[in-house]
């Protein structure tokens, strides 16, 4: 487990670096990912083989820089896994996001919207235009701007630490009603909502 600095605490690298003595026990001979000894460095290690009085020196050094190439290797190897995992699971909320069957938008705290997904591409029946850049209450019918502007007032100002969920229902332009649910970001520099079309309570017979 890393520490706060984001270093491995002294137990994981125990663990590392008896998962390393292990795999030399083993035979397995370290890679090349974690570079290699320099010439100098290897005259140096073969003189003081060379020497009765040096050469368990010598290989207790050569153990341990073996040891360390492999240690090198070994968090090589955990950092692709990672990144790979990390990479994965970006696509899976992407995807979540993008395909979703609700309509949902990241909006500007000034009103502008900054990202949509396919659906509220679908809703305002313009999927052709990329929403993101246009004023959210530019896409409504034209007296809806103020029940726009309380909605955005209302979400939380940045940094404010509000994070109750807001509500409002608003009109398009083709007089459908439209239910918007917004709530600040964690960052506070934007707003997520997602709309819905608001039913029409059906005529009693």
């Amino acid at each position: 487990m890393d520490n706060s600095h984001g270093k491995p605490d002294a137990e994981s690298h125990d663990r590392l670096r008896r998962s390393a003595r292990d795999l030399i026990d083993h035979g397995v001979p370290p890679s090349s990912r974690g570079g290699a000894l320099s010439v100098d460095a290897l005259q140096l290690l073969y003189q003081r083989a060379s020497k009765p009085e040096s050469a368990a020196d010598a290989l207790r050094l050569l153990h341990e820089m073996q040891t360390y190439q492999v240690e090198l290797d070994l968090l090589y190897e955990q950092l692709q896994a990672n990144e790979q995992e990390i990479t994965e699971e970006l696509a899976h909320y992407k995807a979540l996001y993008t395909q979703a069957p609700a309509a949902y938008l990241i909006v500007a705290n000034d009103g502008d919207i900054i990202d949509g997904n396919q659906a509220a591409d679908i809703l305002f029946g313009d999927s052709a235009q990329p929403l993101t850049g246009k004023p959210l209450y530019a896409l409504l019918a034209p007296d809806q701007r103020g029940s726009v502007d309380a909605l955005l007032r209302n979400t939380g100002e940045p940094g404010s630490g509000r994070r109750s969920a807001e509500s409002v229902v608003v009109e398009l332009p083709d007089r459908r009603r439209l239910t918007i649910n917004s709530r600040s970001a964690v960052s506070g520099d934007s707003i997520l909502m997602i709309l819905t079309e608001a039913t029409t309570p059906s005529a009693s017979s």
